[in-house]
């Protein structure tokens, strides 16, 4: 289970009671069996096989139909109010977009920079085995470690609070989730410059992030 699983030996580990701890356990599993599911599309999409028309090379406006264009089936499950909680976030972005992209993408990823860090510092986020089960709890998304090495690593990120369902716009929408992802890395590793390469705001059906250490 890769870094969800090392997060529920965890759990094990900490005496839980016992109803909480099954509760845990079944929502691992079923972050797991979504995870898998989405890691098949990204790699689908990744190599080019399925994007169809959904890929876009202009710029255009965000409709309003980004607040309620909503597809995340594994956050619903666990609260089936969770469009709401989206699109109050959403309108958030979305009246900024309107207003200022450049302002947006700024604000944003300052936002989640912050945010990321402090998660470190009130010893919320631990290790990188935290992370899965963070950004499920603050229901940011499905966290995948794609791949990692000494200098760079890339992070997917599923049924993603920013992007997911939307139409395509011709550009990355996942500034808040970038900036949380950087300021999380920094705490624990050390500086670094986070970038989305993917998102639902370029046609594809998940968000992917490089990350480059310095």
């Amino acid at each position: 289970m890769g870094y969800l699983g090392l997060s529920l030996k965890k759990l094990f580990l900490e005496n839980i009671d016992p109803v909480v701890l099954k509760e845990a356990r079944e929502r691992y599993a079923n972050a797991y069996r979504a995870i898998r599911n989405w890691r098949r599309i990204a790699l689908e999409e990744q190599n080019n096989r399925v994007i169809g028309e959904k890929r876009i090379s202009h710029r255009c406006r965000l409709k309003k139909s980004y607040l309620t264009s909503t597809r995340r089936p594994f956050f619903v499950g666990l609260d089936r109010n969770d469009p709401i909680y989206i699109r109050t976030y959403r309108m958030i972005v979305y009246d900024m977009m309107r207003y200022s992209p450049a302002l947006k993408a700024v604000v944003m990823k300052a936002s989640g920079y912050n945010l990321g860090r402090m998660l470190v510092e009130k010893s919320i986020i631990r290790s990188m085995d935290d992370l899965p089960h963070v950004f499920i709890a603050q229901r940011i998304g499905l966290l995948d470690l794609e791949n990692e090495s000494t200098n760079k690593m890339r992070i997917n990120i599923y049924e993603c609070m920013s992007c997911s369902g939307m139409e395509a716009v011709g550009i990355p929408m996942c500034d808040f989730e970038a900036g949380v992802i950087e300021g999380v890395l920094e705490q624990l590793i050390g500086k670094n410059t986070t970038r989305e390469k993917y998102c639902w705001g370029l046609g594809y059906s998940f968000c992917g992030f490089e990350t480059y250490f310095e």
